[in-house]
């Protein structure tokens, strides 16, 4: 005898392999494999951001073993949402403010597809400011994630690191964290090829960071690529998703 389901019936037993995986990756003290697998798994990920993920992983990894689920989460130049994306599904029960500046959204057309991923994801929401003026949040923000953009931040008129350092300061909770990853330079460059190769120098951002005020907490080579010589374009096919990164993480003094 053959037995007829209801299309919603059927759709909640074939979705519940994969509710049970988000449940585990969200509970406490879940690895960040777990995580991290539960997060890329999610059904809604848009073909654009999955097809990044094998050279994304290590950076994904990284920065979940400093998320937890609950986390209230600023992604600083979130482009077209892969990492708010990430953060969102990481976060569980927490939200990610999703931030651009205007002219991103407008010279790139990202508009439409972060509108998308705000309306398939509630716990995104997005914000459009400057840099140096992202709003100071109702709930102080637990962690700021900067994933290769603190070079750009640097091709704006008028930048200037460490006031946009302090004003990110403004918006942490006491003790609150700030990622930070970008693709290196040779040692000493400092900010003179932000625009020409889009690479900066760690030396900067250390520096940048304790002129506003934070403490550093990690120094990682998770990301290290010796092969690069830093001198091709990130986004030359030699080099592209395989430069020399380094990771950074500062703390808000409690």
């Amino acid at each position: 005898m053959k037995i007829l389901l209801s299309s919603a019936l059927a759709l909640t037993l074939l979705a519940s392999p994969l509710l049970a995986h988000a449940q585990d990756a969200c509970a406490p003290g879940a690895s960040v494999d777990t995580r991290l697998a539960a997060a890329l798994a999610r059904p809604d990920r848009p073909d654009n951001q999955t097809a990044l993920d094998p050279v994304r992983e290590s950076e994904d990894r990284f920065l979940l073993s400093w998320i937890k689920p609950g986390d209230h989460v600023l992604d600083l130049g979130a482009g077209g949402g892969y990492s708010s994306m990430l953060l969102s599904a990481a976060v569980c029960g927490g939200s990610v403010d999703s931030q651009n500046p205007a002219q991103w959204d407008n010279a790139f057309k990202q508009g439409p597809a972060r509108a998308a991923m705000a309306q398939a994801r509630p716990n995104i929401h997005l914000v459009q400011s400057d840099f140096d003026k992202v709003p100071v949040p109702a709930k102080p923000y637990d962690a700021i994630f900067i994933g290769t953009i603190y070079h750009d931040t640097y091709n704006e008129p008028g930048a200037n690191g460490v006031a946009m350092d302090k004003a990110l300061n403004a918006t942490l909770k006491p003790g609150g964290l700030v990622i930070v990853v970008d693709h290196a330079t040779a040692r000493g460059a400092g900010t003179t090829q932000t625009s020409s190769l889009h690479r900066i120098d760690k030396q900067v951002v250390l520096d940048d960071f304790k002129a506003a005020g934070f403490e550093l907490l990690a120094d990682s080579d998770a990301l290290a690529n010796p092969a690069d010589d830093h001198t091709l374009k990130v986004f030359d096919p030699a080099i592209r998703g395989h430069t020399d990164r380094f990771a950074l993480v500062f703390k808000k003094p409690e």
